[in-house]
C-alpha cells in the first residue's frame, strides 16, 4: 500500500492517484493489471500486414524526386519600376493642387466642450475618479451638464417617479438618474 507524499493516506496497490487529497502517485501504464483486455473485444493494434498490391495500369505513379536532385536557377527578366536617387519619383511633376474640401467654412462659433460638474451622475457625491468613490458605479464619460444647488432642486411636490429606477427626479423629457423616457404629465 503506498502512502501518499502529501496527506499519508495509504492507498491501495493499483492507486494511481490518492484516495483522500487525490495527488497522482503514478502513471496508469505503472500500475500492473491496471485496465486488462476485456473479452470480446478485438485488439485495434495489429502487426503492419503484407498485402498483394497491383497497379492500375489507367494511372500515372507519382513522381517523387530524389533529394540529391537539384533544380537550377532561373532568372525571371523583371521591369524594374525608375526612379530617382533623391527618392521622389520620376513621374511626378509639381503644380496647382485644388483639392474640394467639401464643405464650408463654418462662421458661427463652434460648441464648447462638456464641463465636469464634479458630481457624481448617480448619486451626487463629488468625485473626481472615472469610478465614484462614494457608490462605485462608473461616472460618464462624456460629462453631463453641473447639477444645479440642492436647494435649487425642485420640491418633494414636484418630483416624478422613474417608471425604470424608482427614483424621484425632476420632472422633465428624461429621468436624471438612468436616461429612461419619462411619461407625459398633462399641465
Amino acid at each position: 500500500m503506498p502512502a501518499c507524499p502529501v496527506c499519508d493516506t495509504d492507498n491501495p496497490q493499483t492507486a494511481v492517484e490518492c484516495a483522500n487529497c487525490g495527488r497522482v502517485l503514478r502513471r496508469p501504464t505503472e500500475v500492473p493489471g491496471f485496465a486488462p483486455p476485456v473479452d470480446g473485444l478485438e485488439p485495434t493494434l495489429h502487426a503492419a500486414a503484407e498485402a498483394q498490391v497491383e497497379r492500375v495500369p489507367e494511372l500515372e505513379p507519382t513522381a517523387v524526386a530524389p533529394r540529391s536532385l537539384r533544380a537550377p536557377e532561373e532568372r525571371l527578366e523583371v521591369e524594374r519600376t525608375p526612379y530617382e536617387a533623391s527618392g521622389e519619383p520620376q513621374n511626378w511633376s509639381p503644380g496647382p493642387l485644388e483639392l474640394e474640401s467639401g464643405r464650408d467654412e463654418d462662421t458661427d462659433p463652434r460648441t464648447p466642450p462638456p464641463v465636469d460638474s464634479g458630481a457624481c451622475p448617480w448619486c451626487g457625491a463629488v468625485s473626481a475618479s472615472a469610478l465614484c468613490d462614494s457608490c462605485g458605479r462608473q461616472r460618464a464619460r462624456y460629462f453631463a451638464p453641473p447639477l444645479p444647488a440642492p436647494d435649487a432642486q425642485a420640491s418633494a411636490g414636484d418630483a416624478v417617479l422613474c417608471p425604470a429606477c424608482f427614483a424621484r427626479v425632476a420632472p422633465g423629457a428624461r429621468c436624471a438618474e438612468c436616461g429612461v423616457p419619462l411619461p407625459v404629465r398633462q399641465a
